[in-house]
């Protein structure tokens, strides 16, 4: 489990662009769903891209910060859409109301996975899609640096995020699918989407720094001459990744899974 508290602006400028990477696939499978929920919303793109495609869209998220800069961004963008401060398993939203309920990154960030997707499931329309993705387990070649630099530099460990083992669930495609039957919901797709993030080093370093995530969490406990040396090392283990622009061009993966009520 993790909180974004506190760390909006830092995710904006770092990794909102790289959960961005997932909304094509998202739009498609919740296609032609007119009146979408968007759990989770973060900074906005997801949601604001669906109100583009004439949809009428809820965006939600349980962090005041978060829905702030929705709001800006959806207001900067000339995108008309509802944004409001809440989250699963207490969506605002009656039963069966939602023909597409998109959820991107969230249920790998909540305390009870299970319960948050049984949310989802009541919301949606009978036979609308449900479109949640997670992270894997194993973590993208900017995060697995990101340890490794912090091993070597000595850093101090901070406080396991993990779940207990009751909440918690296999954090992989077909883990994510048995949580949707445990809901009640039929699997219509699970599979692995593969991108290409690209990022310059100091926004990514600057989510770090910000607090975003687990290493942002382990980054903010370090002195700051540790947190000097990892930033050191982490760019030189980020240098095979720099593309002819200066650019960083990282392949990532994520798990998607489309599910349904009967």
């Amino acid at each position: 489990m993790s909180s974004f508290d506190g760390v909006a602006d830092a995710y904006r400028r770092s990794f909102a662009t790289l959960c961005a990477g997932t909304v094509p696939a998202l739009l498609e499978a919740t296609a032609p769903g007119r009146d979408h929920l968007d759990v989770g919303c973060g900074t906005g793109e997801l949601a604001i891209a669906a109100a583009r495609e004439g949809r009428r869209v809820l965006a939600v998220d349980p962090d005041a910060d978060m829905v702030a800069l929705t709001r800006e961004a959806a207001a900067s963008a000339g995108a008309a859409l509802a944004v409001r401060q809440a989250g699963a398993p207490r969506l605002p939203v009656p039963d069966g109301s939602m023909e597409a309920v998109t959820a991107n990154f969230v249920v790998n960030h909540v305390p009870d996975p299970r319960a948050m997707v049984r949310d989802l499931a009541r919301v949606a329309a009978p036979s609308a899609p449900i479109a949640m993705t997670i992270w894997p387990a194993a973590p993208g070649p900017h995060l697995a640096a990101y340890g490794e630099a912090s091993r070597a530099a000595g850093a101090v460990p901070v406080p396991s995020a993990r779940l207990v083992p009751e909440l918690d669930f296999p954090r992989s495609t077909d883990g994510l699918a048995s949580i949707a039957r445990e809901a009640g919901l039929q699997v219509g797709r699970a599979e692995e989407l593969l991108w290409t993030w690209r990022v310059a080093a100091d926004e990514l370093m600057a989510g770090i720094a910000g607090g975003v995530g687990g290493a942002g969490r382990l980054h903010r406990a370090q002195t700051g001459a540790v947190r000097a040396e990892i930033e050191e090392r982490v760019r030189r283990l980020w240098a095979p990744y720099v593309e002819a622009d200066g650019t960083l061009a990282f392949p990532v993966s994520a798990a998607l899974v489309v599910a349904s009520r009967p």
